[in-house]
């Protein structure tokens, strides 16, 4: 019996789709691939992702979790968005977004717009006038969706740097136990704002999320959308802030453009998105099971069996984004990538996302037009053992 491709395949540059995985998307749209002790089936053209992310036979969670290898990272996750149990998912889950996504209204983004201006301008400055090289990732890229979630939340500013190593502690697939240990700590400490809230409200969303239904919400619950918000709120933001300002050092064209007009920002931050995959591409896959039988093409999903969409190749596709490799600030009426998912589940913070990548990225280039890297790219380090993948250090002189 041959031997089936074993996810994450190995790619050779820092940014973009590892050479397998260009070459299983040229042989077809979906392939069997083996991941994390399961086998899987791997869906690469963009059309049959896009189709399959809006497809409700997918879930989050395994109709058969005896079968399930997930680690404890993974499942954690899976708790978080309510999708870790087959018998409540399709309830649990939908009523999850139903509290969220009223949080995330376009009044309270537009309002979030000028204060996440205020702290890019406020932490260029102290970049540009500190030691250099620098950091470009402590200094501006984990700062900022960080402060985000804390004006968000309404938690003080102070307890921000403790997130980041939250975030990466919980998402951690390679130590469960520092992991769950980790993962508790983010409960023990929404489970007490919570409580606190209740006594002394803000304008916060967790505040809101008290009042909500009559008050009847319990704190646990309560602090479950909130550790949601807290742990998928910024580490992906974090993640594209990095790969985006490698993306652009790479395109020299591209970036002065930019540099010369900021209003190009939106469509830099498209493309970041879409072109936006580390490493071996642990942020560029979606993990999903099947709830009953699906056709794809010829082959035939059954019930129980694990899916992986691949959003990364799906938005290198050349069949949607001709010459899909290339970063194009002009490209013509693009389709819509695939970075914040697609259909029922699509990121709920994906408008919050792309203001905090635009406000970065119409002042970067231009407040610091000598960025480049101090250190060569195949030097960084993408961190393969955590879900969200990223760097820990972005190195930069300008």
């Amino acid at each position: 019996m041959k031997e089936l491709p074993g996810l994450p395949f190995d790619n050779p540059d820092v940014i973009g789709i590892a050479p397998r995985m260009l070459a299983l998307q040229q042989d077809g749209p979906i392939s069997r691939v083996r991941i994390a002790g399961e086998d899987a089936w791997l869906v690469t053209h963009y059309d049959k992702v896009r189709a399959l992310l809006a497809d409700r036979r997918l879930g989050l969670s395994n109709p058969f979790p005896e079968q399930s290898a997930k680690s404890t990272a993974r499942s954690t996750m899976m708790a978080l968005m309510a999708g870790d149990d087959h018998r409540t998912e399709a309830t649990d889950h939908p009523q999850l977004r139903e509290l969220l996504v009223p949080r995330f209204s376009t009044r309270r983004m537009r309002l979030m717009k000028t204060r996440i201006e205020r702290h890019v301008d406020e932490l260029l400055d102290q970049l540009a006038a500190g030691p250099r090289p620098a950091d470009l990732h402590s200094a501006l890229a984990f700062p900022l969706p960080t402060m985000t979630v804390c004006d968000l939340l309404g938690v003080p500013l102070a307890d921000r740097e403790r997130f980041g190593q939250w975030a990466r502690g919980t998402f951690d697939q390679s130590d469960g136990q520092h992991s769950a240990n980790t993962f508790q700590q983010v409960v023990d400490y929404m489970t007490e704002l919570v409580a606190r809230k209740r006594i002394e409200p803000g304008d916060d969303i967790l505040s809101e999320l008290i009042a909500e239904k009559d008050g009847t919400l319990s704190d646990a619950y309560i602090a479950q959308l909130g550790n949601a918000v807290l742990l998928f709120g910024y580490e992906t933001t974090i993640v594209r802030i990095d790969l985006g300002t490698l993306l652009l050092l790479r395109n020299p064209a591209q970036r002065a453009l930019l540099a010369e007009n900021p209003r190009l920002a939106p469509a830099a931050v498209e493309e970041i998105l879409r072109l936006g995959v580390g490493g071996k591409g642990s942020n560029a896959l979606i993990p999903r099971y099947a709830h009953r039988d699906i056709t794809v093409g010829e082959t035939v999903i059954r019930t129980g069996d694990a899916v992986m969409l691949a959003i990364g190749a799906a938005n290198y596709d050349h069949r949607a984004f001709p010459e899909g490799d290339l970063f194009d600030l002009a490209r013509e009426k693009p389709k819509s990538h695939l970075a914040f998912g697609h259909g029922t589940r699509h990121c709920i913070g994906r408008v919050l996302a792309r203001i905090e990548l635009t406000a970065v990225f119409e002042r970067l280039f231009s407040r610091l037009p000598q960025l480049r890297l101090a250190v060569p790219e195949e030097s960084l380090r993408w961190q393969e053992h955590r879900i969200t993948g990223g760097f820990d250090e972005i190195p930069v002189t300008f």
